[in-house]
């Protein structure tokens, strides 16, 4: 497929069948996981934005993915050049979490050449971000490295960090600056991907760091669910933060709930 270079890369990332961590997560079930995941590819395959002209569906926990790669095939509504990956996790080192595997994983995917765009999208494969066409219309041209950010400083609760279930990068920033950063996680004294992104982007060069959004101008909230606590993203709850956040990018610029 020709590439123009308003296209994208959708890279999905997966791990049906958690093991290490299964202990970690509520919801950990894998029937319920691959429920989870075909349903959220479904979705992305249907979403219409015309730069998406790749994805790719990378799992690491070597489940049967014959179910996936039906829907692929019958339901590629836009006829995007689709890649299936799987490969199986390593051990994750000791004190580190689950999301290191997730950044071993971009990085074999990187390492084999399987974005084939300047630009891709990764998200959680689980989940499906209906308004990523909305987030790419505002700024996908002006940076190389889009994100959202977490952070509270209140009462002596300090939260601060990136989000790593959906963000949007140049495949050549992220193989200057993130690839294979997980190797010093320890060094550094982080434990999770989201301290990785927080702690890359924060010792940037200037020039570098005025190339990257870190927060989203708008929600971007996702559909499914979230594993470590299985809540609903469309809960009432969830829905009532989503508002309260949806107010804070607007008055409270340096507050991010």
């Amino acid at each position: 497929m020709f590439e123009t270079k308003n296209d994208l890369t959708l890279l999905l990332t997966a791990c049906i069948a958690p093991e290490q961590f299964a202990n970690r997560v509520q919801r950990n079930d894998p029937s319920i996981r691959l429920q989870d995941y075909k349903q959220a590819l479904k979705k992305w395959l249907h979403h219409p934005d015309s730069r998406i002209t790749h994805i790719v569906f990378a799992e690491n926990s070597g489940h049967d993915l014959s179910e996936l790669e039906i829907i692929i095939k019958e339901e590629n509504k836009y006829k995007r050049h689709s890649t299936i990956y799987q490969t199986k996790a390593t051990e994750v080192p000791a004190g580190l979490h689950y999301g290191y595997s997730e950044l071993e994983l971009i990085d074999e995917i990187i390492a084999k050449n399987l974005i084939p765009t300047n630009t891709f999208i990764k998200a959680t494969g689980r989940t499906y971000f209906p308004n990523i066409s909305l987030l790419l219309n505002k700024c996908v041209a002006n940076y190389l490295f889009i994100a959202d950010s977490r952070k509270v400083n209140l009462f002596g609760y300090n939260r601060n960090y990136l989000l790593s279930n959906l963000f949007v990068s140049n495949l050549t920033f992220y193989k200057t600056w993130i690839f294979e950063k997980r190797l010093a996680m320890k060094a550094h004294t982080l434990s999770h991907f989201e301290q990785l992104l927080q702690f890359v982007t924060s010792n940037l060069p200037v020039a570098e760091k005025n190339k990257c959004l870190l927060r989203f101008p708008i929600n971007v909230d996702p559909v499914g669910f979230g594993a470590h606590w299985n809540s609903n993203y469309q809960s009432p709850k969830k829905k009532i933060a989503a508002l309260l956040r949806a107010i804070s990018r607007k008055i409270l610029p340096h507050w991010y709930i």
